[in-house]
């Protein structure tokens, strides 16, 4: 998968594009998403609600950013590809996953 592969969106893009989520409570999907910075990853996370979480991201995310995202069905695929991902890109506001000795919710 590239960011290519993803749905690319400003944050307030997002909000508009999924206010019908605002006052779901057991939404079935879940999200894997990206936030991009000048060309760089700052951030990847899961939720089932990307509503609420780019509203509670805005100290992480400026005009520029980009939000990267993708819908699945499974929660545990999208936690793994989020592990992954952290493992992976290092993105600067994550902790999750990226230091020795921290519980994971997976085994490698």
């Amino acid at each position: 998968m590239t960011l290519a592969d993803l749905k690319s969106y400003s944050r307030r893009e997002v909000l508009r594009e999924y206010r019908h989520l605002r006052y779901v409570r057991d939404n079935t999907s879940y999200f894997l998403y990206f936030i991009v910075e000048a060309g760089v990853c700052v951030y990847v996370g899961e939720t089932s609600n990307i509503f609420w979480r780019m509203a509670k991201h805005k100290a992480k995310c400026t005009e520029d950013s980009r939000i990267y995202l993708q819908e699945y069905e499974n929660k545990e695929q999208v936690l793994r590809l989020e592990r992954h991902y952290i493992q992976t890109l290092k993105p600067k506001f994550n902790n999750r996953f990226c230091l020795e000795g921290q519980l994971e919710l997976f085994a490698a």
